[in-house]
């Protein structure tokens, strides 16, 4: 743990004595302590507004873009401080230009690998786009076909979220490196000297912790995070300390479990898109049951017809033979008729037991047949009532998921777009101040050459 200091140690445990009756260096006049009293009231306003209500909410995309924002103005006001110095250049020490112009190219070397990682989760958003695109099917269950394609794209888009940029891991060394060299440099003979460099120390420790918790949020890992104490002679300190102590703890503890993602606007279409892939393969497999089971009930459907025909034909067969056998019978009837009428016999009596006996057989068949019917239709009631309902379970689940999905993933989108563009624009902040510097030292070195040839 780095921590910046702005010398040695004292032996005198609170401070040396002797600088109060024999002050050393540069006294600030009012106007330049006006002036950097407000620079330093401004940065510990903009600190108090980076402090989240709950320290889980710097996951999310809406603090970045409210960290970065404050980045860009803090960077703006150490320009307009500047001016308001009025130091020139040429009246710069070299050690000054060379930390600025050292910083200021890592810092846009971090922006550039913020402003990759942020572009690649956006190109993996196309991938989102042409799942909802495929399972868009109205109210109706998607396809098969559907759900085979939507299946194969989540797959492709989770194994590249998964994945992390390479570039934010050079984010670390240059992390490491401008924490090691932040430390507020002495300035003996030059108060406006002192002022900047003041300044310049508080832009620093904060660019660097804020973009080390940035860096750490997009990789998922805690590594990046810079941790250090800002001592309470400047303005700034206790805004800045309880910042670091509300969020460095919680966000050091969630990034060392892993988990889906960092960022919660992509945690949540992770959690959709892994869901809608189990369901889509559900369905999928379900489907291809389905067309399994239709297949054996069609080919079993042909063998009870082929049963049944042929059935049919060999009842005709028996139809035949008991029509046959009606005739003989009907004969013998016949003849027992008139035999009996020659003994004196009863026929009616006879007809009468004939008649009988058919409307028995024929009540039998029917209540066999009656039962058998009811049967089958509480069956097939039954079972007809409970698959439906369960596809209609599954139905509406599906249905439900994708549309999350969506809603998810276009609020991931708007963020991702909105960090973007405020990446891009910090990132011109700090690339136009390094270039005024540059110019200015050229028309300054050009002055001084011009003086000596002039001598």
């Amino acid at each position: 743990m780095s921590r910046p200091h702005d010398g040695h140690r004292s032996f005198f445990p609170v401070g040396n004595p002797f600088r109060m009756i024999l002050p050393r260096g540069a006294h600030l006049s009012p106007k330049l302590t006006a002036v950097l009293t407000s620079y330093e009231d401004g940065l510990a306003s903009s600190l108090r507004k980076l402090k989240p209500e709950a320290a889980s909410n710097v996951l999310t995309l809406s603090w970045m873009k409210l960290a970065v924002d404050c980045l860009s103005e803090l960077h703006t006001k150490i320009a307009t401080l500047i001016t308001e110095l009025e130091l020139p250049v040429s009246d710069w020490d070299d050690k000054w230009v060379d930390i600025y112009l050292n910083s200021s190219v890592k810092l846009l070397d971090i922006c550039i690998a913020l402003s990759s990682e942020l572009a690649r989760l956006d190109q993996g958003q196309l991938l989102v786009q042409y799942v909802l695109h495929v399972l868009d099917s109205g109210n109706q269950v998607p396809s098969q076909e559907q759900l085979k394609r939507a299946e194969a794209s989540l797959k492709e888009w989770m194994d590249r979220a998964s994945e992390r940029s390479p570039r934010l891991d050079n984010c670390l060394t240059a992390l490491q490196e401008l924490s090691g060299n932040l430390c507020l440099m002495k300035v003996k003979h030059s108060a406006k000297g002192k002022v900047l460099m003041r300044a310049l120390y508080g832009i620093e420790a904060v660019t660097v912790f804020i973009c080390s918790v940035l860096v750490a949020i997009l990789s998922g890992s805690s590594k990046p995070l810079v941790e250090f104490d800002v001592p309470e002679k400047f303005g700034w300190s206790k805004a800045f300390n309880d910042l670091h102590k509300a969020i460095i703890g919680e966000l050091s503890s969630q990034l060392s479990r892993g988990g889906v993602a960092a960022v919660k606007e992509l945690e949540e279409v992770e959690v959709c898109a892994r869901q809608l892939h189990a369901l889509t393969s559900a369905a999928q497999l379900e489907l291809e049951e389905g067309n399994a089971s239709l297949a054996h009930a069609v080919s079993h459907s042909k063998e009870v017809v082929m049963s049944d025909t042929t059935t049919a034909q060999e009842g005709g067969h028996e139809d035949n033979l008991k029509v046959a056998e009606g005739i003989s019978r009907e004969h013998e009837v016949i003849m027992l008729q008139s035999i009996t009428t020659e003994e004196g016999l009863d026929t009616a009596n006879v007809k009468e037991d004939t008649k009988t006996i058919s409307h028995t057989k024929e009540a039998m068949v029917l209540e066999r047949t009656s039962d058998g019917g009811h049967q089958d239709d509480n069956a097939k009631h039954a079972t007809g009532v409970g698959s439906e309902t369960s596809g209609l379970e599954r139905r509406e689940e599906l249905l439900n998921c994708i549309s999350s999905m969506s809603k998810s993933a276009e609020g991931l989108r708007l963020g991702l777009d909105s960090l973007s563009k405020r990446v891009g624009d910090f990132f011109q902040i700090v690339l136009t101040g390094r270039d005024a510097l540059l110019c200015n030292l050229r028309i300054s070195g050009g002055i001084k050459v011009a003086a000596e040839v002039r001598s």
